[in-house]
């Protein structure tokens, strides 16, 4: 064999080994097999119907049969912001220097990860991050309006959620049980949906063939859904406790707190 020869059969083993290996981890990582991507439209405070004052994010879904991943693209984009300025400290061997005005901007923190029928929503509260499990909403089906969206045939449902009495729009041409934050277990993928005051809107604009790696981004502190919403609850009446402010600054922000009365969980 001369010289030649064994340097190109070399070179192939080397792109084999590297192929095997990358296929290997590929295959023991738990990819998505679409991404969603939902324009959320909220309002913090019920009674201000200014319409320039809504809220708009968007919102992405990671899914596969099995399993899905619901995060915010800006709360993304800023956590990699962020990654990246720790990592260039880390090899420069300085201090990171994080500018809070120059991270993107985000209103949502929260993330909501599917494993098969188990449902585990993730959030932060000061200091710490806490996880509770949450169980699939119990539909109304029972309707026969239709309506096209993005091209695919939807078909209408209703579910009361957290006091709030929300429509859905769902198609079975993409049959995962699907949709934004916990609002799953139709019988297709949910497209759009609302509450009946608009207080909250979702609404598909883009769906596309992706294979990310589905997983928790934070495994917060076990907790029950009800212990969380009374550890929120506790926040907003005293936010930051422990921490050195101003009178009049922290009665503003009990104030603020108040008006931000729209809460997906109650």
């Amino acid at each position: 064999m001369n010289l030649m020869v064994k340097i190109l059969f070399s070179l192939c083993l080397i792109l084999f080994f590297e192929v095997s290996v990358f296929g290997q981890e590929k295959l023991n990582k738990n990819m998505s097999e679409l991404e969603v991507k939902y324009m959320f439209s909220f309002v913090r405070d019920t009674m201000d119907l200014d319409m320039s004052h809504r809220i708009n994010e968007v919102m992405i879904l990671d899914l596969n049969t099995n399993s899905s991943i619901y995060y915010s693209e800006g709360f993304m984009k800023r956590r990699m912001a962020i990654e990246n300025v720790v990592n260039i400290a880390r090899n420069s061997n300085t201090s990171p220097e994080i500018k809070i005005a120059d991270l993107p901007k985000s209103a949502i923190g929260y993330s909501v990860y599917r494993e098969n029928s188990r449902i585990y929503v993730t959030n932060n509260l000061y200091r710490d991050f806490y996880t509770f499990e949450a169980d699939f909403p119990k539909w109304n089906t029972n309707f026969h309006e239709k309506k096209d969206i993005l091209g695919y045939q939807c078909y209408r449902a209703t579910v009361l959620f957290n006091k709030k009495m929300y429509t859905a729009w769902y198609t079975k041409d993409i049959p995962i049980s699907e949709g934004p934050y916990r609002f799953k277990g139709l019988p297709g993928l949910i497209l759009e949906l609302s509450d009946e005051k608009g207080y909250n809107e979702f609404h598909v604009i883009g769906i596309e063939k992706k294979q990310v790696e589905i997983k928790q981004f934070q495994k917060g502190i076990p907790i029950t859904r009800e212990q969380y919403i009374q550890k929120r609850e506790e926040f907003r009446i005293n936010p930051y406790p422990g921490r050195a402010m101003d009178k009049t600054k922290r009665e503003k922000l009990v104030e603020s707190n108040k008006k931000n009365n729209n809460l997906l969980e109650r």
